[in-house]
């Protein structure tokens, strides 16, 4: 069903370049594509989707391959101090993330940058260009997951996860959540994320060099399972993490992998996806800790309670500030409070979701999250 040589071949067209960087995204591409094929149980429509996002990675690769190659003075950019916002999925961090957006002084990755950056050979694209083609593709989302804007705000202009780079080395959370990959999750799992984070570093590299700000804020729930790999490639980087009772995010997340998963497979069992995404939620959240705990960089880390944020976001934010050397100023708090009223949570209609429709008993998922619901105040 899937050839990889045909892909490969493919972004080459597209792209009017061969070079695809360093190998080391090969064995993670090979890998997907087998458990794709046997696993993920597509429909006509989800295989051309998923063919169609690796054609669209791979076609990323060549670019940034080209232009790193063109450019050897990116490998100066210096990138200083960045902000990580860890938690959950569901636990407040993509909301947090975009009012720190809000301060000009503060660099996000934006969605449009990171998403495809793929052209015709010999055609240079404006950024408006760009912006529109990847307005179309969420325009199309939305008409074949309708419900999916009520889960999880997206958009062109919005900043995006650090899964948009790391999805150009064939290892992120992205493909699990996407697609019923199993076997491939598995691996990933006891895969070394190392090159993965270098990987990432050269793409803000390249974004700084467009752009730059007073410091990187950026973010993904991914980085609670890959900690160790993160600071080894950025030593000096201040962690923002979120925490939110597993249990109330756990329903609403499993809600948004069945729905995302909809668009591509007739067939859903949610009760698998409750049990796999509890037992995640549980390896993420102790994977952390463990680092934490071991990395002798306590000091670098912010606890911050998805209760406290919710009751008073731009507290929080100042805290936050402080944490990493800076003062929120007056604009942006204003700008952060009008966005916020732009923008309440329920914009698109009410989010909806039981832990029964995924088979999963509140009472034993409390238990299952004993230790860390009593050490951030949830029991």
């Amino acid at each position: 069903m899937f050839d990889k040589a045909e892909m490969l071949r493919q972004a080459t067209s597209l792209t009017g370049l061969a070079d695809f960087g360093e190998p080391d995204f090969e064995e993670a591409f090979e890998r997907l594509l087998c458990s794709a094929e046997d696993e993920a149980g597509f429909s006509e429509t989800g295989a051309a989707i998923f063919r169609n996002d690796m054609i669209r990675l791979l076609s990323n690769r060549l670019l940034l391959a080209d232009d790193w190659n063109a450019r050897p003075d990116l490998a100066a950019e210096d990138i200083e101090r960045p902000m990580f916002i860890l938690g959950l999925p569901r636990s407040g961090t993509s909301i947090l993330h975009e009012l720190l957006a809000q301060d000009e002084e503060n660099r996000v990755p934006l969605t449009w940058e990171t998403t495809r950056l793929m052209a015709k050979s010999g055609e240079d694209r404006s950024d408006e260009e760009i912006i529109a083609r990847t307005e179309s593709e969420f325009h199309e989302l939305d008409r074949i997951v309708p419900d999916f804007k009520k889960i999880h705000r997206v958009g062109p202009m919005l900043p995006d996860e650090c899964v948009g780079f790391m999805n150009n080395d064939f290892k992120s959370m992205h493909f699990h959540v996407c697609y019923r990959v199993p076997a491939f999750q598995a691996w990933q799992d006891q895969s070394d994320f190392v090159s993965v984070y270098r990987s990432h570093r050269r793409q803000l590299q390249r974004l700084q060099r467009r752009k730059r700000g007073a410091q990187w804020v950026l973010k993904s729930p991914q980085h609670l399972w890959t900690l160790e790999a993160l600071l080894k490639v950025y030593p000096d980087a201040r962690i923002v993490q979120l925490h939110r009772d597993p249990v109330e995010a756990l329903g609403s997340y499993a809600s948004l992998v069945r729905n995302v998963r909809r668009a591509v497979s007739d067939t859903q069992d949610p009760h698998e996806i409750g049990r796999e995404w509890a037992r995640y939620f549980a390896a993420g959240l102790n994977k952390s800790a463990e680092t934490k705990r071991t990395s002798g960089r306590e000091a670098s880390f912010l606890e911050v309670s998805y209760r406290d944020f919710v009751a008073d976001p731009v507290h929080t934010i100042k805290r936050i500030y402080t944490h990493c050397g800076r003062s929120l100023s007056y604009k942006s708090a204003e700008r952060m409070r009008n966005y916020l009223n732009a923008h309440p949570a329920d914009m698109f209609g009410r989010h909806r979701y039981s832990l029964r429709d995924f088979g999963l008993d509140r009472d034993e998922e409390k238990e299952r999250f004993r230790a860390y619901r009593e050490a951030f105040g949830m029991a």
